[in-house]
Order: C-alpha cells, then sequence, then structure tokens
C-alpha cells in the first residue's frame, strides 16, 4: 500500500477534513476502484488492531484490580472516605486506563517495526502494475486489426490475461521487431498483475538480457516477482543496487529495512 495512501487514510479517520474534504474523498473511493481497495484493507487492519488494544487493555485493567489488595475499614470510615475519594479514584482509573492504552499502543509498534515484514505483504504493498506510456490509443488506420494496440487497449483496461496474451501473440513477429523488448516488459507487468511471479520472472530476465533501456524499472519488477515468490536474497541483491536509482532508493530502502 502507497504510502500517500496510508496519509490520507489517517487524515480521514482523524476527522481532520472539512465536510467538502470529506465528501470530495468518499467521492473519490466510489470512483476509484484501486483506492477504495486500499482504503477498505486499511479499514480493516485498522479495525483489527482497534480490537487487539482494546482487547488487551481489558485484561490488563482487570489483572491490575485483581492484584490490589482489600482494607477493611469501620463503616462510618467507608462512607466518609468513599464519599470523599469517589472523584479521585475515577480520575485514578482514568489515568490508569491512558498510561495502559500508551504502553500497548507502543508496544504493539515497536513488535510491528522490529518483525520482519512477509515478502509476499511486502509485494502486495508494493506493486502496480507499470503505467502504459509507450503506445498511444491510435496506430494508423488500421486500429481495430492491429494486435499490438488490441494488446496494449486490454493492458489499459487492466484485462491483464487478454493483454497477456495479445502480447504473446506478436513476440518475435517481424512486424513488431522494433517493439519486442517493450512488449516483454509490460507483459511481464501483466504478468505480475495476475499473481503469475513465476512466469513473470522469466519475462523479466529475458528482458534485462536483451534490452539496455529501462533497466532500473525491470530490475524493480523483477525484485517484486521474487519477494512473492520468497527469494528474498534474490530480491535484496537488486534492491540493494535499486538504493542508488533515484526512482525507486526510497521504496527499496524501506523494503530492506523491512526484511531484516
Amino acid at each position: 500500500m502507497k504510502s500517500e495512501y496510508i496519509d490520507m487514510f489517517d487524515t480521514y479517520f482523524s476527522g481532520m477534513l472539512t465536510e467538502q474534504e470529506r465528501m470530495d474523498f468518499e467521492t473519490r473511493l466510489k470512483s476509484d476502484s484501486k483506492l477504495d481497495q486500499a482504503f477498505q484493507e486499511y479499514s480493516h487492519l485498522r479495525r483489527g488492531i482497534d480490537y487487539s488494544i482494546m482487547k488487551s487493555l481489558k485484561e490488563e485493567l482487570q489483572e491490575l484490580e485483581a492484584s490490589l489488595p482489600e482494607i477493611e475499614l469501620e463503616p462510618d470510615v467507608k462512607r466518609i472516605i468513599n464519599r470523599k475519594t469517589h472523584g479521585h479514584r475515577n480520575l485514578w482509573w482514568r489515568a490508569a486506563a491512558i498510561i495502559v492504552i500508551v504502553a500497548i499502543s507502543a508496544t504493539v509498534l515497536l513488535l510491528q517495526m522490529q518483525r520482519p515484514s512477509n515478502p509476499q505483504d511486502l509485494f502486495s504493498q508494493h506493486f502496480e502494475p507499470y503505467e502504459n506510456q509507450f503506445v498511444s490509443a491510435k496506430r494508423g488506420d488500421d486500429i481495430a486489426s492491429d494486435p499490438l494496440v488490441q494488446a496494449f487497449q486490454a493492458y489499459d483496461a487492466g484485462d491483464y490475461a487478454a493483454a497477456v496474451a495479445g502480447f504473446e501473440s506478436i513476440l518475435g513477429h517481424e512486424r513488431y521487431q522494433e517493439e519486442n523488448n517493450m512488449l516483454l516488459f509490460f507483459m511481464g507487468s501483466a504478468q505480475l498483475a495476475q499473481d503469475q511471479s513465476q512466469q513473470a520472472i522469466i519475462t523479466f530476465e529475458q528482458f534485462l538480457e536483451q534490452s539496455g533501456e529501462h533497466v532500473a524499472e525491470a530490475k524493480w519488477y523483477l525484485a517484486l516477482s521474487y519477494l512473492n515468490e520468497n527469494r528474498v536474497d534474490d530480491a535484496q541483491g537488486l534492491l540493494v543496487e535499486l538504493r542508488s536509482n533515484e526512482k525507486y532508493e526510497k521504496e527499496a530502502d524501506s523494503i530492506l529495512k523491512q526484511l531484516k
């Protein structure tokens, strides 16, 4: 999940948005399926953490109450103390509850930071199909019959199975020799979008053997493919290289830290 998504969702749940901003955000959720999916995943995760914290808080308070010693007082003295300390006791319990909440939240956060992330989860958080910036919607007068345009139209529409089939059908074709490497790259992206990481590894490795362009992009997607196949060492090797690439340095560094 992208960091900007998390910042956006945190702001929404914090109640810091104006009424108009809230309405705009909810309207965007209805029109942006990718954003809505990320929002649902974040909401589910947030509810799980809230439930865990409240459950732990309840157990901590119960244990604390059970550990307090009982003090026997004369009835008259008990009435006076109860009358004078009722308000203070409520304050004490509130303070204790706040302390426990803070302690539990800090512990949960610390454990999350220290625990190595699951490679497949890291793949899901960071993968997005590569945006088609190479093939325009128009390619001469025979658009409807052009297999390359049809394949990219399927890709742009999110029909990745049809896109892969289209790319495979024209790979190596004499008419598309100049586009061969580009076809490999987008076929790998479409394979990853279908969770076909084994096939994507073969495709991106083949691309890197043949192409001198878009090397960083191919290494990024190959690293993600390795993560999804739990080939952590292979992924780390590529991510270390990408630390020196301006486009991917932050994400690569973030993943490497979470893999430790």
